[in-house]
């Protein structure tokens, strides 16, 4: 695997994930990341790699450098895969930083801030999946999977855990539900497949922003057909931000 090539199209992929995006956050790739306040980022968002060594080493280390390092020996991380890795990890946490201060300032909500660091949380994993190699990526999921167990809850690395969450609020049944889980299961194939075509050069980006959102239409044109309208606008107003799946 050429890794300088797949890291330079690993950005690539973030327009996909951010069809939807409003506002545009700056990104810093200092070696340390300042994290104050750690209570509004958590309620912002969920650290990627949080308490993510548990499984091989009882606990993740608090700084950022010791987690990669640690992390690039379980997964077996050459230098290029570490170092892209760790810029697109401290991308994703000085973004955050700076949607806690949007809302400290008063000029987003914190609804908004959860919004907009789901569509960066979706951006990092999209690159950890260019970046790292099927296996390495699968050694990280079950090193999640085995925390999640020690912890006794499901974090977002369930990817329908908040969908029966909201489905069963609205009073979906079991058949709607299991419809929204095929068409949700299609769209995440079609997100994948375009991934891999950008990577391979058999698309372009541009190409690949408008088929990922012919895909997104398809999804909601299906919600619409399998939940009433009373249903349907309910699941709106609970998800943060009334299109991201």
């Amino acid at each position: 695997m050429d890794n300088h090539r797949l890291w330079n199209k690993g950005s690539l992929i973030i327009g996909i994930i951010l069809l939807s995006s409003t506002v545009m956050i700056g990104c810093s790739q200092d070696s340390t990341v300042v994290a104050p306040e750690a209570s509004l980022l958590s309620r912002i968002a969920e650290d990627p790699f949080e308490d993510v060594l548990t499984s091989t080493d009882g606990c993740t280390p608090e700084n950022t450098m010791t987690m990669i390092d640690r992390l690039a020996e379980v997964l077996g991380l050459d230098e290029v895969q570490k170092e892209a890795v760790l810029v697109a990890y401290l991308e994703f946490r000085t973004a955050v930083v700076e949607l806690r201060d949007l809302v400290k300032a008063g000029e987003i909500t914190i609804e908004e801030a959860q919004e907009q660091a789901e569509i960066l949380y979706d951006a990092f994993e999209a690159e950890l999946m260019l970046i790292l190699t099927p296996e390495q990526y699968d050694l990280l999921q079950e090193m999640r999977r085995v925390h999640e167990r020690i912890r006794d809850r499901v974090h977002a690395t369930d990817k329908y855990v908040r969908w029966e969450e909201w489905l069963t609020e609205i009073g979906a049944d079991s058949t709607q539900m299991a419809d929204i889980y095929i068409a949700l299961e299609t769209l995440h194939e079609g997100i994948r497949d375009l991934v891999s075509q950008v990577k391979d050069e058999v698309i372009t980006r541009e190409e690949a922003l408008l088929a990922a959102q012919i895909l997104r239409d398809e999804f909601d044109a299906a919600l619409q057909a399998i939940l009433t309208e009373e249903q349907y606008e309910a699941l709106l107003a609970l998800r943060p931000d009334k299109c991201k799946v």
